[in-house]
């Protein structure tokens, strides 16, 4: 069984157009579309949107006044932005049962959260298992999906203030405004945590990631939301020249920033033989750098060794060491060419 099939023109034409109406959006809703409804309070009417939130609660938010322009103005983006929705549902449905990649209720609310603030658009990148998902529809292949309970969100460089909408906000309460509920994880001693736990359901988490300057994984403040993120090792090549995507949900679908799917796989490579990481870890890391690397040999192999050049002289070294057992990989399922280009490009 091939590890990696493409989908065929006509959904990827459609996907494209989902993604185009996507990145225009003024505002991303969480929870299901619901409905727009005129309550009367106190002989005075009122706008509220009617909705299920992201843990599947009934619940209402308030608009403004009806009559009043700023909240007429606010009941027409949320207007549109149920129609927007409904209309996402039925195309992520049909894209989704041909094997695009579909994140669930409560990772897509938080991603919309964070987008409605403009986080994404201000420098941050998702990373992690969502990203890889977001590429694979990107580059209009199926292959087997990892299941994943993390939202990790990096940054290289402070994000771009001008840009940002949180007002007095800080990263924290900007997670609050998913609607999933999430409390921070103490971190050990007084190290400040940097990772937010879903308190019912599944064991979602959201993690915040900066690269570190060494081999030690340590913590670095955000100031500009105002929270901490874990420094990570091996990161920093990762997060090079991000490209834009989109994550497809059930109820939306969510402008984001990604790594450019060759230092993914790179990336990946490397991780996949990295001594203390878990195995299970380890095997989905290999399993993913495959995909994506059997992909890019067959339609950018110069995207593939410009980015391979552009790592460190220990990177290079660890990631041909690492490669090996990919490269196997791919031949044993039937890209010998695929196989041929990597071992071509990471050759001294």
């Amino acid at each position: 069984m091939p590890i990696f099939t493409r989908q065929p023109p006509v959904l990827q034409t459609a996907y494209s157009e989902v993604k185009r109406v996507a990145q225009q959006q003024p505002l991303l809703l969480t929870g299901t579309p619901g409905s727009l409804d005129v309550r009367e309070v106190k002989g005075r009417p009122f706008y509220y949107r009617q909705f299920y939130d992201a843990e599947g609660s009934k619940a209402s938010a308030y608009i403004g006044p009806v009559g009043q322009p700023e909240a007429e103005e606010r009941a027409m983006a949320v207007r549109r932005a149920i129609e927007l929705a409904q209309l996402f549902a039925k195309d992520v449905r049909l894209l989704a049962q041909a094997g695009y990649v579909r994140a669930d209720k409560r990772t897509v609310a938080i991603l919309a959260s964070l987008a409605n603030h403009a986080v994404f658009a201000a420098g941050a990148l998702l990373i992690g298992s969502n990203a890889y998902g977001a590429l694979l529809n990107e580059l209009g292949v199926k292959a087997a999906a990892f299941a994943t309970e993390d939202v990790d969100i990096a940054r290289t460089q402070p994000l771009r203030a001008e840009l940002l909408r949180v007002a007095d906000a800080d990263f924290e309460q900007i997670l609050a405004e998913s609607t999933v509920r999430l409390a921070p994880v103490p971190g050990f001693g007084r190290t400040p945590s940097t990772s937010y736990a879903a308190l019912s359901g599944n064991k979602l988490s959201v993690d915040l990631l900066v690269p570190s300057g060494g081999d030690e994984v340590t913590v670095k403040r955000v100031p500009e939301l105002k929270a901490h993120a874990q420094a990570m090792p091996h990161l920093r090549h990762l997060l090079v020249e991000p490209i834009d995507a989109v994550v497809l949900g059930h109820n939306g679908v969510v402008p984001v920033r990604v790594p450019r799917p060759e230092a993914y796989a790179w990336h990946k490579v490397r991780l996949s033989q990295m001594p203390g990481r878990p195995i299970d870890k380890r095997r989905k890391d290999a399993a993913q750098a495959a995909v994506l690397l059997g992909v890019l040999a067959e339609d950018a192999p110069d995207a593939l060794g410009e980015s391979f050049g552009t790592l460190s002289p220990t990177g290079k070294s660890k990631t041909r060491s690492a490669v090996k057992y990919i490269i196997e990989q791919l031949r044993a399922d039937g890209h010998a060419r695929a196989a041929e280009i990597v071992d071509g490009t990471t050759v001294p």
